[in-house]
Order: structure tokens, then C-alpha cells, then sequence
């Protein structure tokens, strides 16, 4: 399925001005790019990844369907990031040799992450610098050749995993004392990843960490005005995107620079803010540490992940067919045992007539809308962005922008604007929220109609679907229907633990329905339960590394405490979660939980108390 956004890379590049050589060059030849470009080759997740990374593109932000072992893949990734977290060098170690099992060690991009994570292994097993930087060295000449330092001056494009493997460089020099021109190679990436990393959502995973680090050479040279404004720029990004790493170490610094420059009340509100991350790791039983090699691997992650296999057999089973009756024509009853069972990827063309015979002729699964304008899904982004911030004439700019650019012809494209309207109008009082659930449900089942199945959510929703189902819940929840609401999650909730998908790799929908499902339990006073879906949404948070919203759940479990008469808890919880939502510069969020915790405790949150 992935092959599909290859004219969307085609149009992004083109746009830029971009010859193929500079995009391929060390990922993959000239020819296979074009073949890529036109939809006629299809290459793995981790390849594309590369190429749109050499753009300054994420393609975090699109939905993507996978076959079972593509996310078999993907998923890999994340136990080598946890073994790394977790100075385990034996595991590491066992991963790094399993690899090639699930990628193709022949390819660059698999060949260069290797020798990546076996430089890596040096240090979590000894701290050994040396080997460290001796095999990352390798590693960056796999794609950039062995002339890797000048041709990484020369060049326009790098990929995330070369940015890392060259901060990686840059941090084993700095620890064995290293340092000649250092900042002065720092500030050029630096300024690289400002100018073409456009796309703050792929920026964000490279860019903090080369502020802290350069930040940490500007403290040693006693330049501290530079490492604090560095610190802060790191930290400003970090923000934008809602990111939880590297927020401590960037906090740490921050706070060294503060001491040292005298800034007293800066000061006080850092550390609350350390208080807050730290408060947040400690509930959830997580073990906080700088530890930036492991920062260096570990990104936020804002994407989604649909598997085909089991997108087939949830449909199969809703519409109540068995596996002869719809195999019948297109492949063998055995074959599509398989599939289902995610021990065979399906085949291109017999996925798309497997789908269409059950009433599903989408073949595309991009995030919210299907455009071949990666600007357009950009535009999006930027529109669900507005609405913590309460920016809503820039909501509305932007949804005619997005309107104006999309083919509304396409169902996925009316769904979206359909259901964006809707909420307009409900926010406006121009409709009922009875009249807006039975739009909504009209607009949902364009492409998730009724099945003969007693399941009200029979397979796990697309982005959109789940935006329907999430607002159609508020709405209940509004009329009063508290019951009905909770149950809408508690369907969804099922999917997704059904789902050989983890909760990571639902991000975008996982936040906003732990933060609902938790409230709405605490509405119905199903304390325990609320306290348990809270708690997983804590973990959520933090598997995703995202810090934006964890402020609200730590609001959310506060309400719960304070109902199960735990007042020292309830005041913990609420103040910490309120200087998670200030660090996020959710101001709208914050007077409120201000004044809530007035109401409660009779004094003012602030940067001097609770020391």
C-alpha cells in the first residue's frame, strides 16, 4: 500500500525544485525512485520514511495501511528503542541480530540503522566513546560515502536517521573532549534542519536535540546567553509540537543556564515544570532519566497504522460472510486463511477486489482526506491544531482553505469537510446536538455502513470515522446520555485491543479518547474504572512521547480522586497537571484550571509554593 504515496513524493519534489539524484542518492538509485514516483515499485515503510525525510516531510501525519508483516516491521523498531531506554545490551544485542528477518539488510536505510545500532551497543554495554564513534562513522558513509563529512556539507538533503547518526558523532566527541569546531559543525546542522526540515512535525525529532547539545558546548565555553536562547529555541519547538522528548534534558539545561545567569522567577517556573514531568513519569511507574542516546532514537509519533489483514477479515466477519463465499473468484479459501491471520501479505490487486466485493472501493488510507498534495495534508494538521489554542477564525481560514484544494467527489473528502461543518454549526447553536449525531451518523457510514453484525464498531475506525464516533459521544454526553457515550468508547476501546496495532501507533485518536473515556466515567461515577482508563492514557502519553495533552489527564484522574475523597492526591494530580497545560502555552485551559483549584483549595497556584 505504500507505494501509493509515490506521486505525492513525486509532486513535493518537483515543487521543490529537487533532481532525483539529491532525494535517492545512498537510499536508492535514480531509476527505482521514478518507478517509485509512478506507483509501479513499492518499497518498504522504512525507505519511503527516508525519502520524504530528505524533503523535511513527515509522513507521521497520514494514515497509512500496512500488511501484517509491514507493521511486524514497524513495531520491531520500537523493542530496540526500549532495550536502549533500558541499558539492556543483551537484549539489544539479540534484536540487532533477529533484524534482517524483518528488513532487508541489503538496502541501505537497513544496512546504515544496523551498524547504527551496533555502535550503539558500545556504549550501553561499556560507555565505550571510542567504538561508538568509530562505528557510527561507518554507519553515515553506508549512504553519504567516505568522504561523508564533506559531502554532508556540500549536500541539500539528509534524512532524519543520518541527522541523528551525526548528532550521535558530535555527542561521543563532546564526551571524550573533542570539542575543536564542534559548535561551529552544530550550528551549520542546525541551521539546516531550520531551513529544510520545513514540516515541524519531522523537525521536532531532530532539532531539540541539537540545541541541547550545542547548548551544553555554549555552557562550557561560558557563553551562557547563547546556551539559554539555544535551550529555549530547542524547547519552542518542542512545544509547537506537543513533544515529551527530549523535554527533561532540555529542562535540565535550562535550568543550569538560569542559575547562573540569576533569572529567580525563570527559574521557579522551570522547576515546576520538571516537577510536572517528573510527577508524570512517577504515576505511571516510569523511571525518569537524562539519558540522550536513547533521546536520539526516540521520536514522537503522531501516525496511525491500519492493518489490511485484519481490515479484510473484520469486514468479512461484519458482513457475515464466510471465507469461501468471498475468496470465490479471487484466490483460495487457503490463501485468504492466511491473510486474515497475518502469515501472508495480501496481494496488491486481489486486496482491492477482496475489499470492493464487500462494498469498500477506498484504496487509499491517508489521514482525514485523500489528496496527492502533501501541503494539503499539512493544512490539516495546522486546522486540528488550532483548537487547544482556541484559535478558531484561523480554523476557519483554514477548513475553506483545505475545502478548496480537496476533490469532494471522493467520499473520505466529503466525510471530513461534512463532519467539520457539523461541529461548526453545533458550536454556532445553529443546530441540536440531536439534529448534529443524526448528520454525523450519515456521514459516517459513507464508509462505515450498517452490517447485519450486532457490532456497533465492527473494525477499527480510520482517522475520520473515529472523529465522527468521538463527536457524536460529546454530544451524548451533552444531552445527558452519559451511558451511551461510555458505551461508544467502550466499542472502540475493543477494536483497538483487538487489533494486533498497538496503542502507539493509534496516537492521534488514543489521546483524545483516554482523555473522554476517563472524563465521561468520572460523569457516571465509575471512579475505578475512570482511574484505570486514566492511567492508561498516562502510558499512552508517554509511549507516543507526547506531553501536550497529559496535562488534561492528569486534570481529568484529579476530579476522580477528589470524588473518592483522596484530597491530598486530587490537589497533587490537578496542580501538576496544571503546570503540564502552562508548559504547553495552553492559556485558554490554564485560567480555568486556575480557578477550579481556587474553588477547591482556597488558595493560588504558583511558582513558589509546594517547594
Amino acid at each position: 500500500m505504500l507505494q501509493q504515496l509515490g506521486m505525492m513524493l513525486f509532486y513535493e519534489r518537483e515543487k521543490m525544485g529537487e533532481t532525483q539524484k539529491n532525494i535517492a542518492e545512498g537510499i536508492i538509485s535514480n531509476s527505482e525512485l521514478s518507478r517509485v514516483e509512478s506507483g509501479e515499485l513499492e518499497i518498504d515503510y522504512f525507505m519511503l520514511q527516508a525519502l520524504f525525510e530528505r524533503l523535511g516531510k513527515s509522513i507521521d501525519k497520514l494514515e497509512l495501511a500496512v500488511s501484517g508483516s509491514e507493521y511486524d516491521a514497524i513495531a520491531y523498531r520500537i523493542e530496540i528503542e526500549r532495550s536502549i531506554e533500558n541499558w539492556d545490551s543483551v537484549l539489544l544485542r539479540e534484536l540487532l541480530r533477529k533484524y534482517p528477518s524483518y528488513n532487508d539488510e541489503k538496502r541501505p536505510v537497513h544496512r546504515q540503522y544496523m551498524i547504527m545500532l551496533y555502535a550503539i551497543g558500545w556504549y550501553v554495554s561499556d560507555h565505550d566513546y571510542v567504538s561508538c564513534l568509530h562505528w557510527m562513522e561507518i554507519a553515515l558513509m553506508t549512504t553519504l560515502g567516505e568522504e561523508w563529512q564533506q559531502n554532508a556539507r556540500n549536500r541539500q538533503r539528509l534524512c532524519n536517521q543520518e541527522i541523528k547518526i551525526m548528532l550521535v558523532i558530535a555527542y561521543c566527541r563532546w564526551k571524550l573532549g573533542d570539542t575543536d569546531g564542534l559548535s561551529e559543525n552544530l550550528e551549520q546542522l542546525g541551521r539546516y534542519i531550520l531551513r529544510h526540515y520545513t514540516d515541524t512535525e519531522e523537525r521536532v525529532k531532530v532539532y531539540p536535540h541539537c540545541t541541547w547539545l550545542l547548548g551544553q558546548l555554549y555552557l562550557e565555553q561560558n557563553r551562557v546567553e547563547d546556551a539559554y536562547a539555544i535551550c529555549r529555541k530547542g524547547r519552542e519547538s518542542l512545544i509547537e509540537n506537543g513533544s515529551l522528548s527530549p523535554l527533561w534534558e532540555i529542562l535540565e539545561l535550562e535550568e543550569s543556564c538560569l542559575q547562573r545567569l540569576g533569572k529567580e522567577m525563570e527559574l521557579a517556573q522551570c522547576r515546576k515544570y520538571q516537577e510536572a514531568i517528573a510527577f508524570l513519569y512517577q504515576v505511571t511507574g516510569k523511571h525518569l532519566e537524562s539519558n540522550m542516546m536513547a533521546a536520539f532514537m526516540k521520536n514522537s509519533f503522531q501516525g496511525e497504522l491500519v492493518i489490511t489483514n485484519e481490515l479484510v477479515r473484520d469486514l468479512r466477519e461484519a458482513k457475515g460472510l464466510s471465507q469461501e463465499e468471498l475468496c470465490e473468484g479471487i484466490c483460495a479459501q487457503e490463501t485468504l486463511s492466511k491473510i486474515e491471520t497475518c502469515k501472508r501479505s495480501p496481494n496488491k490487486k486481489n486486496l482491492y477486489r477482496l475489499l470492493k466485493k464487500m462494498g469498500m472501493e477506498r484504496e487509499n488510507y491517508y489521514g482525514f482526506i485523500e489528496a496527492d498534495k502533501y501541503e494539503l495534508y499539512e493544512k490539516v494538521r495546522e486546522y486540528n491544531r488550532c483548537f487547544p489554542k482556541a484559535r478558531d477564525e484561523e480554523a476557519k481560514k483554514l477548513l475553506n482553505e483545505i475545502e478548496q484544494g480537496i476533490d469532494m467527489t471522493k467520499l473520505v473528502n466529503r466525510q471530513f469537510i461534512g463532519m467539520e461543518r457539523i461541529f461548526e454549526q453545533t458550536t454556532q447553536n445553529s443546530i441540536t446536538r440531536e439534529h448534529a449525531n443524526k448528520q454525523l451518523r450519515e456521514i459516517l457510514y459513507l464508509t462505515m455502513p450498517l452490517m447485519e453484525s450486532d457490532k456497533m464498531i465492527y473494525r477499527v475506525p480510520f482517522r475520520t470515522e473515529y472523529m465522527i464516533w468521538n463527536k457524536i459521544a460529546i454530544n451524548l454526553r451533552r444531552q445527558d446520555k452519559v451511558e451511551e457515550a461510555i458505551h461508544i468508547y467502550e466499542e472502540i476501546m475493543k477494536c483497538y485491543k483487538r487489533s494486533k496495532v498497538v496503542m502507539r501507533f493509534h496516537a492521534v485518536p488514543g489521546m483524545s479518547l483516554y482523555i473522554n473515556y476517563t472524563g465521561f466515567l468520572e460523569t457516571h461515577n465509575e471512579l475505578e474504572k475512570a482511574v484505570e482508563i486514566g492511567k492508561e492514557g498516562l502510558q499512552h502519553s508517554l509511549e507516543c512521547c507526547r506531553g501536550d495533552l497529559s496535562g488534561d489527564m492528569l486534570a481529568n484522574l484529579s476530579l476522580v480522586y477528589g470524588k473518592q475523597g483522596l484530597p491530598a492526591i486530587e490537589e497533587s494530580y490537578l496542580r501538576h497537571g496544571y503546570y503540564l497545560i502552562c508548559l504547553y502555552g495552553r492559556e485558554n485551559v490554564t485560567d480555568k484550571l486556575q480557578e477550579a483549584y481556587y474553588q477547591k483549595f482556597h488558595k493560588l497556584i504558583n511558582y513558589t509554593d509546594h517547594e
